[in-house]
């Protein structure tokens, strides 16, 4: 079964349909569609945010970059547009590619902007990635719990005013209304004046907590709270969410106003496993991982259905041997295990669908 109004189907985790066959991610960006698309009230809210922090940490904002074109014009709007003093910061979560740190040093120097590594413990990777391909098949849930604690975490530690990151609209809301990320575009689109950031972020992280086990728990909290005495939240605040997302203008203008200069698959080449991870899903789910995604476009009527499946065609890949390899060997699980799951995992989608 698909969805009347998007792409999505039954072999989306917890998708369910009305009466009328639209699907409950549908019905929820109903509700905040309005929202998403009043510009000028978004431009308010973005604007207060700044203007609550501006000049009274130092730093105004820390801000995430892999290197990529969303992050970097984000950067540049920050600078230039809002005049905001950034202090920006890379995870490496133990793939980094040579090409995104290269590519990082590059424009960080041209921004002339400070800016940090984040290193981890490679066991506590090892460990978190290991929980996470167990239970997910893949290590991108796992890696994201531990983005979100060292994000909130640096910020703090940094003193800064607020943390900023360049998802796209389609990540943040491809899972809207049933994942830890609604949270956060929930309190987005209130009145900073009307949040206690402190409750609803402990309120979030401990949603987060319940779907790990103790020892990964106490990773992911240790890694939240290194290293910091003062534990008053700071916001998360997606840039994306106020502004229009278009990524070819986007990367147009990155090349006409700097020398961004990414490799011709710039799309996740900071991380050196991201196409075995995409492997591991596309056998599981027996169809392309960026189903949920594309339906955010169709759903907002940004790209037809027909333009749609077009790019979902597109987004098989072969298997990616090398990258595999490198995740199982970091990792020290099975192949074999794994997409002994993935397969199990895919008949049971296939014999769900048939109902």
């Amino acid at each position: 079964m698909q969805c009347s109004r998007c792409l999505n189907d039954k072999t989306v985790r917890n998708i369910s349909f009305n009466e009328n066959g639209v699907c409950n991610y549908c019905v929820e960006y109903d509700k905040i569609s309005n929202k998403l698309n009043d510009y000028k009230r978004l431009e308010k809210l973005i604007l207060n945010r700044f203007n609550k922090i501006k000049g009274k940490y130092k730093y105004d904002v820390a801000l995430g970059i892999s290197g990529g074109k969303d992050s970097m014009y984000v950067l540049f709007q920050l600078i230039n547009k809002y005049h905001l003093k950034v202090k920006t910061f890379t995870m490496n979560n133990g793939f980094l590619s040579k090409a995104a740190k290269k590519n990082i040093d590059k424009m960080v120097k041209e921004f002339k902007v400070d800016h940090e590594y984040i290193e981890f413990d490679r066991e506590m990777l090892k460990n978190i990635y290991k929980y996470s391909m167990k239970h997910f098949l893949v290590p991108c849930i796992g890696c994201s719990y531990i983005g979100y604690a060292a994000m909130i975490n640096y910020t703090i530690k940094t003193d800064a005013g607020m943390c900023i990151h360049g998802r796209s609209p389609e990540q943040m809301l491809r899972k809207y209304g049933n994942d830890v990320f609604t949270s956060f575009v929930n309190l987005g689109l209130k009145d900073i004046d009307d949040i206690n950031i402190n409750t609803e972020y402990k309120n979030i992280l401990d949603s987060i907590s319940t779907k790990l086990d103790d020892n990964i728990k106490r990773e992911i909290e240790k890694i939240l709270y290194d290293g910091i005495e003062d534990k008053t939240f700071r916001e998360f605040v997606p840039y994306f969410l106020y502004h229009e997302y278009d990524e070819e203008k986007i990367i147009n203008f990155l090349k006409e106003k700097t020398s961004w200069n990414p490799p011709k698959e710039y799309n996740h080449y900071d991380c050196e496993i991201h196409n075995a991870a995409k492997y591991i899903y596309q056998k599981a789910e027996g169809r392309a991982h960026r189903l949920p995604e594309t339906s955010v476009l169709v759903r907002s009527g940004k790209i037809s259905k027909e333009k749609g499946n077009e790019i979902l065609a597109n987004e098989f890949i072969k298997k990616p041997t090398e990258e595999l390899d490198k995740l199982f060997k970091f990792v020290g699980l099975n192949k074999n295990s794994i997409f002994l799951k993935a397969k199990i995992y895919n008949w049971y989608l296939k014999k769900w669908v048939s109902i």
